[in-house]
């Protein structure tokens, strides 16, 4: 007699539960997202890890260590189109040029509000591996997104004292208004310093999920109160080792910080496996990391890391091959786990 499968909405709430991420359930479907706190996002103190990885990167790729302490590193950067950290623009000399951003009219005078960004991070070190797939982030990721859920890309950011702020935008991957109501794609934020306001925490505005569209004009700008903003998103303040997650249609942006020393985060952006990821991974990763990786987290880490997805073909020989692999890892991955993954009338599929 063959195995029943379970219903990918039964098979997640059960995760839920095990996991007591209820609370945080109710949280993202109220406010559109929500902070895991160390004792549930922090397993062996993973955050730990994470940060000695990636500083040792960021003096790898920029030629100097990141001084976490004073941020002298990291502040006052020139905003440039993808973040590089670069001295030839020389950051001290901007620091009395750059008013934190008050209009859209303003874009071009500011310095950088999201400091330097280390893209292409994963095959850097096995601790992200083990962050991508981190029980607790992965079950909210699949209550937002289902079992069929893709990484899209991991990166590291890291800001320094600065004077902009980093609009309100929302993580649709450039979808027009009116947005879906469900979530086609889902941002995960591990916070490796402690996140505030005077850190230059990331912030987000509560129930705009439900809102379904993109902000526009003066609704990106992130002013307070005392400037003439209504300002209504909150900072996510909270300690080293949580991880907030979102909603893709959450409008959220960042503070920028005013205390020494540096913010640092390692997000993990995961979309629907129709989109088209930021990060390809099929065929990418090597022989042998990849052996150990599905060894170490079995099936589901090749669908995360996008091996059940079809990509894109030239002939008509890759459009079989390809689609027969897909349904190789698609199978390992059902037969694993006990639940279906096909069933596209199903929004946990």
């Amino acid at each position: 007699m063959a195995a029943v499968l379970a219903e990918p909405r039964d098979h997640i709430w059960d995760e839920i539960t095990e996991l007591g991420l209820e609370k945080y359930v109710a949280d993202m479907d109220h406010d559109g997202f929500c902070t895991l706190p160390p004792e549930i996002a922090n397993p062996n103190n993973l955050a730990g890890r994470l940060l000695d990885a990636l500083v040792d990167i960021a003096e790898k790729r920029n030629g100097e260590r990141p001084d976490l302490e004073t941020g002298a590193t990291h502040a006052y950067q020139p905003k440039f189109l993808y973040g590089a950290k670069n001295e030839r623009y020389g950051r001290s000399q901007l620091k009395d040029q750059t008013p934190a951003l008050k209009s859209p009219a303003d874009l071009g005078k500011e310095d950088s509000p999201f400091g330097d960004r280390m893209h292409s991070i994963f095959y850097e070190d096995p601790v992200f591996a083990e962050a991508l797939m981190n029980p607790a982030m992965l079950a909210m990721v699949t209550y937002l997104l289902g079992y069929s859920a893709v990484l899209s890309n991991m990166g590291c950011w890291m800001k320094g004292p600065c004077k902009s702020n980093f609009p309100l935008h929302t993580d649709c991957g450039g979808m027009p208004s009116p947005l879906p109501q469900q979530a086609y794609a889902a941002q995960c934020t591990y916070l490796l310093t402690d996140f505030s306001r005077e850190n230059g925490a990331t912030c987000l505005v509560p129930g705009s999920h439900r809102w379904n569209r993109n902000p526009i004009g003066d609704e990106k700008t992130l002013l307070p109160y005392e400037e003439g903003g209504s300002e209504q998103a909150v900072a996510c303040e909270a300690p080293a080792g949580s991880i907030v997650i979102w909603h893709g249609n959450a409008w959220h942006g960042a503070f920028n910080r005013t205390a020494p020393g540096i913010r640092v985060s390692m997000t993990v952006y995961f979309n629907r496996p129709f989109m088209r990821p930021l990060e390809d991974f099929i065929d990418k990763i090597p022989e042998k990391m990849f052996e150990e990786m599905l060894e170490k987290y079995g099936p589901r880490v090749a669908m995360v890391l996008q091996h059940g997805c079809v990509p894109g073909y030239s002939t008509q020989g890759d459009r079989v091959s390809y689609t027969a692999r897909a349904d190789q890892y698609i199978d390992a991955y059902e037969q694993d786990a006990g639940v279906r993954t096909r069933n596209k009338s199903d929004p946990y599929h």
